[in-house]
């Protein structure tokens, strides 16, 4: 049963930047899906020809695929530094059962576990819509029919923040499959003049070792 749970060990992955991504974006996000819920004449569109539903179904059932061609493709991107110690102050660890030490987490393992989410979790918000589609249409009206504008508001609330986080992350991913992965650990960013210095001294120190001259590797 737990191998089925795999994926949302993502969310236990510890990192002070983390919580952005996983809470305070994804509330932002929330609260401007949910903005037009304060609209009357939305709330009652929602629920009779606002096929709302439907057409974030769609974009899921793609997402889902992209997710999983991004996990496969992680997965077996080649590159030393892929597997290698997440640079920074505060590593990215991830504690397991039974285990005293967490583990600290490289970038492939990393971004293994955030497409094999981003995967779950489009899954899991696709079935959840198709769920509550069941239930407002066929359960709801026979049994309490006054209540079918309430329990939209309630469902898009928690709709809208699954949405919020996948979206987040997603572009957590889009960063790394973009630029970072791309990149030599050791350089934060593209044209940093501090990290250009860097650089160059830790070229220097490496021509040092192998005899080189380092006057010629400083003027690179």
């Amino acid at each position: 049963m737990w191998r089925l749970l795999v994926p949302l060990k993502y969310l236990q992955i510890k990192h002070p930047e983390k919580i952005k991504f996983d809470l305070i974006f994804p509330f932002i996000f929330a609260c401007l899906f949910f903005a037009p819920v304060f609209s009357p004449e939305f709330r009652q569109a929602a629920v009779t020809n606002l096929d709302m539903l439907g057409r974030s179904s769609d974009l899921l059932s793609i997402l889902t695929g992209f997710f999983v061609a991004a996990l496969a493709a992680v997965a077996t991107f080649g590159g030393s530094e892929m597997n290698e110690d997440m640079p920074g102050a505060v590593p990215v660890t991830l504690r397991h059962k039974n285990v005293a030490e967490p583990e600290i987490l490289s970038r492939r393992r990393f971004l293994c576990f955030l497409f094999g989410y981003l995967a779950f979790s489009a899954l899991a918000i696709y079935l959840f819509g198709f769920a509550f589609y069941a239930f407002q249409a066929f359960l709801v009206p026979k049994i309490m029919p006054s209540f079918k504008v309430d329990s939209f508001v309630v469902f898009w609330a928690i709709y809208g923040f699954a949405l919020g986080n996948l979206l987040s992350n997603t572009l957590l991913g889009l960063f790394y499959l973009t630029d970072r992965i791309h990149r030599p650990n050791r350089v934060v960013r593209w044209n940093s003049a501090s990290d250009n210095k860097s650089l160059k001294v830790e070229d220097i120190g490496k021509s040092l070792q192998s005899g080189k001259d380092p006057a010629t590797v400083a003027n690179k």
